[in-house]
């Protein structure tokens, strides 16, 4: 109010319209923060320094009282894989419970790939207190494999649903959202897969430097070619990001997931435990303004299948288990643009030689955010 009776008194001050815009900003009155921005824009007196100053509130003005936004990304590159189709680790096999043996053209093979994704994101906000938006994405992914071409795949996924802040205290006002959403598998153009289905997502803030988040989503699945192969995916992940200092962050993810189709023989369980470690650093002599992201990520699966299959071995139930290890680097290209070198080592052990396999991949791409 004294600011207020000093422009009364005295309308040609752009330092105090400056001031008062601020102060309005920081208590969440856009529109009248608006108001005193637009003024010091309009009065010629107003020194450049002021209107250089005042430009980035009023874009974020502008951002926050806009219903409608959108977002987006894209990232593409080519990746080096030594066993692109999975094969397995050696020709030897088991058939309807005998050991076998595989032509070598059927196990691991080495193959380059170059690949492309993008998603869309819009967002509407209903400007209430407690904030409440509606959400809906899209996302999808292609690849193109060199020689191995019967493992290319095309992906397309949406979804929607609102984003509510619910008002309780001793949860520190976690943030929800129920969704529904559909995707689309295409494997090599001979096997395509559709699924839709509902889910539901929780963040929790336990403190300045810990958070929680749960998703939990059911799918139906249908194959067009293979009826027998329909059913649902159900999945549940429980994560958690912990900021350990200003450079380094640390997130744990742990996820139970089931597959239920027709044939018993393909129906399955999966529990995933995986640990990932970011950390921020200024690069070498300062050669870049923005800092370097330098990743490590680990983790384990375990999967059992609900009973053996007569073809392979009708006596074993097979079990699979999965080692993975990737190191990343991010090395930024201005404010929208990142370069990401990734490596990769996957390891599957399994009572069924023929599900066993190693693969280490090696990845150079380019993000883009819009």
């Amino acid at each position: 109010s004294s600011l207020e009776r000093m422009l009364i008194l005295d309308p040609n001050l752009p330092r105090v319209r400056y001031e008062l815009g601020v102060l309005y900003f920081k208590l969440g009155s856009y529109d009248v923060a608006a108001t005193y921005f637009e003024e010091l824009l309009e009065d010629k007196n107003t020194p450049k320094a002021l209107v250089e100053k005042a430009a980035p509130f009023i874009e974020e003005i502008e951002s926050r009282l806009t219903n409608h936004s959108f977002s987006g990304s894209t990232f593409s590159g080519i990746k080096y894989q030594t066993n692109a189709s999975s094969g397995p680790r050696s020709t030897k096999v088991t058939l309807f419970g005998a050991p076998s043996f595989l032509p070598d053209e059927f196990t691991n093979k080495g193959d380059f790939d170059v690949f492309v994704s993008g998603s869309i994101n819009y967002s509407y906000d209903f400007q209430s207190e407690p904030k409440k938006l509606l959400e809906a994405g899209l996302n999808i992914y292609g690849n193109e494999q060199f020689d191995q071409t019967f493992v290319n795949a095309r992906v397309i996924d949406a979804h929607i649903g609102p984003r509510l802040i619910l008002p309780i205290e001793f949860l520190n006002n976690p943030v929800v959202r129920p969704f529904i959403a559909g995707d689309y598998l295409i494997v090599s153009e001979d096997e395509s897969y559709y699924s839709h289905g509902a889910g539901f997502s929780a963040d929790i803030r336990a403190m300045d430097t810990l958070n929680f988040n749960i998703d939990a989503r059911i799918m139906a699945r249908e194959n067009k070619d293979a009826s027998i192969l329909d059913g649902y995916r159900n999945r549940l992940s429980v994560n958690a990001s912990y900021i350990a200092s200003e450079t380094t962050q640390i997130q744990f993810s742990s996820t139970v997931s089931t597959e239920e189709t027709k044939t018993n023989i393909q129906n399955n369980r999966d529990y995933s435990l995986n640990i990932s470690i970011n950390k921020t650093f200024n690069a070498p002599f300062n050669l870049l303004k923005d800092p370097l992201s330098a990743g490590l990520s680990f983790g384990g699966t375990f999967r059992e299948y609900a009973g053996p299959n007569p073809t392979i071995d009708p006596d074993t139930t097979r079990n699979d288990y999965t080692f993975r290890f990737s190191p990343s680097l991010t090395i930024p290209a201005g404010e929208t643009m990142a370069m990401l070198l990734s490596g990769g080592l996957t390891r599957v052990d399994s009572n069924i030689p023929n599900s066993e396999y190693d693969n280490i991949s090696v990845t150079v791409g380019i993000s883009k955010q819009f």
